[in-house]
This record gives C-alpha cells, sequence and structure tokens, in this order.
C-alpha cells in the first residue's frame, strides 16, 4: 500500500495536471518524487510518446541518480542504485512491460524479488502485466490534450473499510 504524506495528498487534491513541455514533465517528475514514500510503487499508464518513460527518467534523476537512465523497453527492467546522503543506498526497479507477452514472463525477471527489494518501482505498461502487478499503487496516466499538452492523472485506490 502506498503510504501517505502531505506532499502527496497535495497532489492527490489536484488529481490532474496540464502538461505543455518536455520541460515541464520533468519539473514534475522531481516534484512528483519528492512525494513518493519509501516503497512505493508508481504504474505508468498512456498512449506510446504520451510521456511516460520522460516521467520515469525526471524522477529517477530527481531522487539523485546522475547516469544515463536507460530505457527498459527491450531488456523490460532497468535498475538503479542511489546512495543518499547519509550513505544509505537505495534501489530503484524502472520496467516496462509493452513487449510481455504474458503475465507469467514476471517470473523470469524475479519480479516478485524486485518488488520486496526496491525503494521505488516505476512500471510503465503495468496492465499488461494482469493481475501480477498489485493494485495498491500511484497510478499515472498520462494522455493527449487537444493542444499538444498532456493532462497527467494520479489516482490510488481506495482503501477497504
Amino acid at each position: 500500500m502506498i503510504s501517505s504524506n502531505a506532499l502527496l495528498d497535495e497532489l492527490l487534491a489536484v488529481k490532474q495536471f496540464t502538461i505543455d513541455s518536455e520541460t515541464a514533465m520533468q519539473e514534475f517528475g522531481g516534484r512528483l518524487s519528492k512525494a513518493l514514500p519509501e516503497g512505493a510503487l508508481v504504474t505508468l499508464s498512456g498512449e506510446l510518446g504520451a510521456g511516460k518513460s520522460v516521467l520515469a527518467r525526471s524522477i529517477i534523476h530527481s531522487l539523485g541518480y546522475e547516469g544515463r537512465v536507460k530505457s527498459p523497453t527491450y531488456t523490460l527492467i532497468e535498475t538503479y542504485e542511489i546512495e543518499n546522503v547519509a550513505g544509505n543506498v537505495s534501489q530503484l526497479a524502472h520496467l516496462d512491460l509493452y513487449r510481455l507477452s504474458d503475465p507469467e514472463e514476471l517470473d523470469y525477471l524475479a519480479f516478485d524479488d524486485v518488488l520486496q527489494v526496491s525503494s521505488l518501482v516505476l512500471i510503465e505498461w503495468a496492465e499488461l502485466g494482469g493481475d501480477r502487478v498489485p493494485t495498491e499503487a500511484l497510478h499515472v496516466h498520462i494522455e493527449y490534450a487537444d493542444d499538444n499538452s498532456r493532462l497527467v492523472k494520479l489516482t490510488v485506490p481506495e482503501k477497504s473499510a
């Protein structure tokens, strides 16, 4: 389950953001990265080219990774280690399930282990992972707007009583 904090609550209260450039998407990723709690799972959905990878890269860089953030389009998963100021190392995982033929292929990626050991998991095309991808996540949906900008919608599942 994604735990709440004041910054995340603030972003979720707005629910929808209009992003008018790649730079604005990168800035939004930086803002979102500061709101993500330890152990967060973030799913990214939207059409091809909508900005999922740009957002994922900006989150990873905003958290302190200084190297090249490679697209996991062909490898399906890329992992990153980030050392914080206290010297602790966090592991981040960025997955792109677009080329997944069957959710069972996640077993070959040690998907369950990735979820357990990563401080942050970003999954593009998570819907292709079927019921293997936990629904308790921050869901980010990016869609094209009429004026070539993007609409970014944030949702989290309702907590059941």
